[in-house]
């Protein structure tokens, strides 16, 4: 007998064996029971989710000799021919190499005989978003009406392209993706069931490159079966999925904390010379990131990880160093890092430099900091010591030696030109000191004016653009907008003046006077002018040296300059 793979030889026969798909196998059970059969029926959903094993086995159901039954026997003559794909009355046709409309003219003349010996005639096409336009609608009459004995049962993988006139003749069904952790039990049993000895590690790496996919993945561990037999190691199954070790990811993500590039760069070289595929690792890490924003969003629950305990502690100390802001930049940069490595020619150097961007997002500040040392008058990125400590850089004093006074010397025995200290009076001091504090807080204060004035005329353009677009853009033409002694200047170039015409029209005025009083808290005197136009250049032919030089030596003026004078 020949080999049979695993993929066919555990397929479900019962509704009740159907994995991850309940609400589809209860709803066509209560269907068959209650008498309530649809003559068309639309299974959509991605690969290796049952779609043509649910429509087998409502096909059994069907055409049962103890039905029509929500649980098929399996064993009379028409359940045998189903699962061997040769019963007479249930059709199964390959939509992708049956797309034209001849072969839906046969399938229309087969429909209107009745059935060789079972209760009804079933076609199920598979793949019919393959079907061409013609054809789909050379099926819908048939598919609308068809005689009672027959019933059609289309599935595909992309339900966006069946046209909406077939869809609404059909019952339709989604089938979702098999969850992580039916799938790995599955799994198990199967290898149980095998004899096959592998550690539960592989089988989640088997489960996580399947993606929800039960053929997926039980053909991934038909390969690893074939490769190392029924005793398979790890390092099999990283080898020939190329599955991403986690350890590698934990320890490339503590050199993202630690800042480290060098061990990152070493490391992302040890993955080159594994053969590991770069978008693969970029996926993998990618999910890496999501698993630490659950952690930190929710706490450790392998329901939503996937993960085994065994990396829970390791993905906890990750998780408590990331903030959320840090792990939402990650995954943004991934995430297009991802998308990039399709096209580029060099895609482990271009992973590489975005690991390097990793090291250099966790060193920005976040959004409400920038907005705290804005309002506070700070460089942006630096903080000012809270405990009153001297910055690095910052000297100690509040006078460098480059101010001392030119008769004063600094070496022992020198003598001092100019009156000793000890001689000033402690009025003198006094007065000293408090000069220099009221021009340090006069100093404080521009600062301050300058930039409570630009914030002012921010707010102001802001305010305009959200009241009228028309004045906003015509603010945006000006070369110069201030608000200086109570007075709002509004300048524009000589070549602005239809924005000036605009600004200046009665009820962009009153805007401009509401909207200041509103934010100013008085209206101040509003000033619309025009810059004075450049005064013109005179021709360097005029001047008396150049006609007298082009009178001793014929010629003419090729290029002009300014008088350097």
């Amino acid at each position: 007998m020949s080999y049979q793979v695993l993929a066919r030889k555990w397929r479900p026969q019962t509704f009740e064996e159907v994995v991850g798909q309940e609400t589809v196998t209860k709803t066509l059970q209560n269907a068959i029971k209650s008498e309530r059969i649809a003559h068309a029926f639309l299974f959509a959903g991605i690969r290796g989710v049952g779609k043509t094993t649910t429509a087998r086995i409502l096909a059994k159901a069907l055409n049962c000799q103890e039905g029509p039954t929500p649980s098929p026997c399996g064993e009379c003559v028409s359940c045998r021919e189903i699962t061997e794909v040769n019963s007479i009355d249930v059709l199964e046709i390959d939509a992708a190499s049956n797309t034209g409309v001849e072969n839906i003219r046969e399938l229309r003349e087969s429909a209107r005989y009745g059935t060789a010996r079972d209760r009804f005639k079933i076609f199920i096409i598979d793949e019919a978003h393959m079907l061409s336009n013609a054809a789909f609608n050379a099926l819908l009459k048939t598919l609308e009406e068809p005689p009672p004995h027959v019933k059609f049962i289309l599935a595909t993988t992309e339900y966006a392209k069946i046209p909406v006139t077939i869809v609404s003749r059909c019952q339709q069904y989604d089938f979702k993706p098999i969850p992580f952790l039916l799938i790995l039990e599955r799994l198990k049993l199967l290898s149980q069931e095998e004899g096959i000895k592998i550690s539960e590690y592989s089988l989640r790496a088997l489960v996580s490159v399947a993606e929800g996919s039960m053929r997926d993945a039980q053909s991934a561990l038909d390969q690893i079966i074939a490769f190392s037999g029924k005793q398979i190691p790890d390092e099999a199954v990283r080898i020939l999925l190329g599955v991403v070790d986690e350890k590698a990811i934990l320890s490339l993500v503590d050199a993202v904390l630690e800042r480290d590039a060098r061990t990152l760069v070493e490391q992302v070289q040890e993955l080159v010379n594994s053969g590991v595929d770069p978008r693969n690792f970029c996926r993998k890490l990618i999910h890496h990131v999501r698993n630490l924003m659950v952690c930190r969003v929710t706490g450790w629950d392998e329901r939503l990880l996937n993960l085994p305990d065994t990396a829970k502690k390791e993905i906890l100390k990750q998780s408590e160093q990331f903030s959320e802001l840090d792990l939402i930049r990650f995954y943004d940069l991934l995430n297009r890092a991802e998308n990039d490595l399709r096209w580029n020619s060099h895609p482990w150097v271009h992973l590489e430099m975005t690991l390097m961007k990793l090291i250099e997002l966790t060193r920005l500040p976040s959004l409400e900091d920038v907005i705290a040392q804005l309002e506070r008058g700070e460089k942006i990125g630096k903080s000012s010591p809270k405990d009153g400590s001297v910055p690095s850089g910052a000297t100690g004093t509040l006078f460098p030696a480059a101010h001392k006074s030119p008769g004063s010397k600094d070496k022992k025995g020198s003598r001092s030109v100019g009156p000793p200290e000890a001689e000033k009076t402690k009025e003198e001091e006094t007065k000293e000191e408090e000069t220099k504090e009221e021009e340090t807080k006069e100093e404080e204060t521009k600062e301050e004016e300058t930039v409570s004035e630009s914030q002012v005329i921010s707010q102001l353009l802001s305010a305009v653009q959200t009241e009228s677009i028309r004045l906003y853009s015509s603010l945006q033409a000006a070369s110069r907008t201030t608000l200086e002694g109570g007075k709002l200047l509004i300048s524009f170039p000589q070549s602005e003046a239809f924005h000036q015409e605009e600004v200046l029209r009665p009820d962009h005025q009153a805007l401009l006077s509401r909207l200041c009083a509103k934010i100013v808290g008085s209206v101040p005197e509003i000033e619309v002018q025009l810059e004075e136009p450049p005064k013109e250049q005179p021709d360097p032919k005029d001047d008396p040296r150049v006609k007298t030089f082009i009178e001793t030596f014929p010629g003419k003026v090729i290029v002009e300059k300014e008088n350097a004078d």
